[in-house]
């Protein structure tokens, strides 16, 4: 996409007595995993006592970077996002590089890109995602676990192409990898809601009436599962589960035979900690650059009582109540605490790991100089080690301890 050099304002730098303004930039209301995203975001900017902007870009990539264009007007110090697709990260950062403000940016970011490429200068400070790979592994193997590590089982996949669908799809066949009694019979995508990933699952449904498990890209496609499932007379004798722990599927998990869980990505939590990392680097702390790419933590609730105890923690915003205020190592020093897992991504192995991603890598890639010499000092290892040091419980600590693994998919 070429874009014209925009009339827009440059924002100066901020007076020490000056209030940071967050502007959280994201496609829609309209769904309940979004209704999380601003959630926790508007928590965190409360807690700090930072302003809060929230505003929805309608799955528009023009809207979303006009945006980030007229961020100084608005008073606007800082952004976060979700790049509507991968590749538009690069016009979002240049702008606002541009316009002078930083930007978070999670699950969606262009392959073989480093937030701290000099070209974006010290504007790019955090990209994060969960584990797809590690979730969606435990999610499978728990399905397979089920049906006693042996049989037929379908995938009603993602979008190709999408980071999410490729790296999630990487995680089935990890599990895959490790049940050679598992046989894949067929994996087709289910357009990712559940009105496009019906009639896919019915034909599925059709031609392989012998499965055992159905593993399902998202919550939605399960639930599109659950329900020809339901209608064809199947319940409780294929399960499935799903990803993200929206409402209807915990509920389903609680009351439906075949819904086995749900992974929670904790949205409240992915957008408050980016308000935090944006708040300490703004009031003058430094990150390690291998900081700047992270692993959010996820969650498999695969037992009822699990799916009512995170319904329970949840607010009617889809919030959850996280001290954020805790986290921050401005406000705390040393004694800064995390509630909820994380780990450094090690760039040179990211999307070397997925088999879309390593297609495209180019001839003459390098990472840039200091994430190479974080990376050459061992630091990776030493930045989780530090992260596990920081760990403290949280609002969901007692839901993981109901889970069947006791734990998170990090393992916090």
């Amino acid at each position: 996409m070429t874009l014209a050099a925009p009339a827009i304002l440059t924002r100066t730098a901020r007076g020490s007595d000056q209030k940071i303004t967050i502007l959280n930039s994201f496609p829609t209301l309209a769904n309940e995993y979004w209704q999380g995203w601003d959630a926790g975001c508007r928590l965190a900017c409360e807690q700090l006592g930072l302003g809060y902007v929230s505003q929805t870009y309608d799955d528009s990539v023009e809207k979303q970077i006009s945006q980030i264009e007229q961020a100084p007007a608005l008073g606007i110090n800082a952004v976060v996002t979700f790049a509507q697709n991968a590749e538009i990260i690069k016009a979002l950062t240049a702008t606002a590089a541009q316009v002078g403000v930083k930007i978070a940016n999670a699950h969606s970011t262009a392959a073989w890109l480093h937030p701290d490429d000099p070209s974006f200068g010290d504007t790019y400070l955090l990209y994060s995602q969960p584990d797809n790979v590690r979730g969606t592994a435990a999610m499978a193997q728990a399905l397979f676990d089920r049906i006693g590590n042996k049989g037929k089982v379908i995938y009603v996949g993602g979008l190709p192409g999408n980071f999410s669908a490729d790296t999630r799809a990487a995680g089935v066949q990890l599990a895959l990898s490790r049940n050679p009694g598992i046989e894949l019979v067929a994996q087709q995508p289910g357009g990712e809601n559940r009105v496009a990933a019906r009639p896919v699952v019915e034909n599925l449904l059709t031609a392989h009436p012998d499965i055992s498990a159905i593993v399902s890209y998202n919550d939605d496609t399960a639930i599109a599962v659950l329900d020809a499932l339901r209608e064809r007379g199947l319940s409780g004798k294929i399960p499935t589960a799903g990803i993200d722990a929206t409402r209807e599927m915990l509920n389903r998990v609680r009351e439906d035979e075949s819904a086995l869980g749900t992974v929670s990505i904790n949205a409240p939590f992915m957008t408050g900690y980016s308000v935090v990392t944006l708040y300490d680097a703004l009031e003058g702390v430094t990150y390690d650059p291998l900081e700047r790419m992270r692993f959010f933590d996820s969650l498999f609730l695969d037992s009822p009582e699990a799916a009512g105890a995170y319904l329970g923690a949840m607010a009617d915003n889809g919030g959850i109540a996280f001290d954020f205020k805790s986290m921050s190592r401005h406000l705390n020093g040393e004694n800064w605490k995390l509630p909820w897992g994380m780990e450094v991504i090690d760039p040179s192995q990211l999307w070397s790991s997925i088999e879309s991603m390593a297609a495209t890598k180019p001839a003459d890639w390098r990472l840039p100089e200091a994430v190479q010499a974080s990376l050459d000092a061992g630091n990776a290892a030493k930045l989780n080690e530090m992260y596990r040091g920081h760990a403290a419980p949280g609002p969901l600590s007692a839901v993981a301890g109901m889970t069947r693994a006791g734990k998170t998919v990090l393992g916090f």
